[in-house]
């Protein structure tokens, strides 16, 4: 009867204790932020840049969601430097919106941004 009264207060006391690794989680609610989102004709191709931060947990991932001539298509941007991610599209994308993603996963997504024409002369 010892014995058992010693299991029964252990298991009380350790119930309290929780299985936690004592660490402080990270809640993070805050979409990612965007800026300096630059557009520039190089060749055939239009390079996009932009600037993608989150303080809290991280970049998990930055997208391009382009309008190439009549349809819309998808480009993974990849980092180039710092918080700078880029991506090389086609040259006849006319409109293109930007979505960054935190490892959280709250997102943020620019408005569609028109693609200025390539200067004379044209390639």
């Amino acid at each position: 009867m010892r014995r058992l009264g010693f299991w029964l207060v252990l298991s009380v006391l350790l119930t309290g204790c929780g299985g936690g690794g004592g660490g402080t989680e990270v809640r993070d609610s805050n979409a990612p932020l965007l800026s300096q989102i630059e557009l520039q004709h190089m060749g055939n191709s239009v390079m996009l840049s932009v600037v993608a931060q989150d303080a809290e947990t991280g970049i998990a991932s930055v997208i391009a969601i382009a309008t190439v001539g009549p349809s819309t298509q998808t480009f993974q941007m990849s980092a180039a430097d710092g918080q700078r991610y880029q991506v090389g599209l086609p040259s006849n994308t006319v409109r293109v919106n930007v979505r960054a993603t935190d490892r959280a996963g709250n997102s943020r997504e620019s408005g569609s941004i028109p693609v200025p024409p390539p200067q004379p002369p044209f390639p």
